[in-house]
């Protein structure tokens, strides 16, 4: 048993989770990475090496918190997404594939979870969430009123029913984005740890980032998308197909964003651009929502263009 590398693994995730709720503005871009650690371990070591890892972080994390229930589940939701993409990429899984099985895999776990509890609570889970962050706002705004910051308090007290409105009801695709782009990173940065100390591993074979694409067959599901979105603006009705092409939608973006910023990669390859200077181009253009455009038309247009040339193989769902 390499006892040496579990605790390796163990500290570094448990450190980079907790590093989230204690560094401020540093600590939630790290915590994202959580998983890496784990991720590593379990594809150089083995499955059992990796879930007896995961064990020993969530401990860690269980000791430095004091045994708060809700950080030990926030590091198993991680540690989840760490066996899913492990598990994909042991599988041989094509790069979303894998991606998919992280990002899933710990929200279903969320729904198991919370169902029994909103089923008890007896109310409508929207009408639930929107009396909560009503609830919640009112609490922060009261908070900062105190706390002497008028601005800020005024801010909370702008936000309106419809925003609220919204934000409910986009959120089962906020959730699932944002579970999937930190996905994304950790099987990014997994990846490029494991080229670089074991690159002889058989199940590295896959396209690298500058040379994936979406499965060809995903852009009818970007069609139907935005048809529900167009059908919604016409009709200027909130319909039940208008929401949930909505919802669609924001997962869509985060799909031809990532093939343009693939495209991006591929060009700056091209040219002999440096990993740093790569990493650094990639952080302008998601910080710029303007350049975001452009990567995500990019992303889209590259879908007929096929700019790399890279669709020798026939597509896949």
């Amino acid at each position: 048993m390499p006892y040496r590398s579990i605790l390796i693994a163990a500290v570094q995730a448990a450190g980079l989770t907790v590093a989230g709720f204690l560094v401020p503005v540093l600590g939630q871009i790290v915590v994202l990475f959580a998983p890496v650690p784990l991720i590593t371990i379990a594809m150089r070591e083995g499955r059992k090496t990796g879930i007896i890892a995961m064990g020993a972080a969530a401990a860690l994390v269980a000791v430095i918190v004091s045994g708060q229930a809700v950080f030990v589940l926030f590091f198993l939701s991680f540690g989840l997404m760490a066996l899913g993409i492990s598990e994909g990429m042991m599988r041989r899984f094509r790069p979303e594939q894998a991606i998919l099985a992280g990002g899933l895999l710990p929200l279903a776990a969320l729904i198991v979870v919370l169902t029994p509890l909103l089923l008890k609570a007896g109310k409508n889970p929207v009408t639930l969430t929107e009396d909560y962050l009503r609830t919640s706002i009112t609490q922060a705004q009261q908070l900062y009123t105190q706390l002497g910051l008028a601005e800020v308090a005024q801010m909370l007290a702008s936000i309106s029913d419809k925003m609220i409105y919204y934000l409910v009801r986009l959120s089962p695709g906020l959730i699932l984005t944002t579970t999937l782009f930190q996905a994304i990173c950790c099987y990014g940065m997994a990846r490029t740890i494991l080229l670089r100390k074991d690159p002889g591993l058989p199940v590295l074979d896959r396209p690298s980032f500058a040379e994936w694409h979406a499965p060809d067959l995903w852009v009818w599901g970007l069609i139907a998308t935005l048809g529900l979105v167009a059908s919604g603006l016409i009709a200027r009705v909130d319909s039940i197909a208008f929401i949930v092409g909505l919802n669609l939608a924001l997962l869509y973006l985060l799909v031809y964003t990532a093939q343009g910023a693939a495209l991006v990669e591929f060009w700056l390859r091209k040219v002999k651009i440096g990993v740093v200077w790569r990493s650094f181009a990639h952080t302008i253009i998601l910080t710029l929502p303007p350049l975001i455009a452009v990567v995500v038309a990019l992303g889209v247009v590259d879908i007929w263009a096929d700019f790399r040339k890279v669709r020798s193989v026939p597509p896949t769902i």
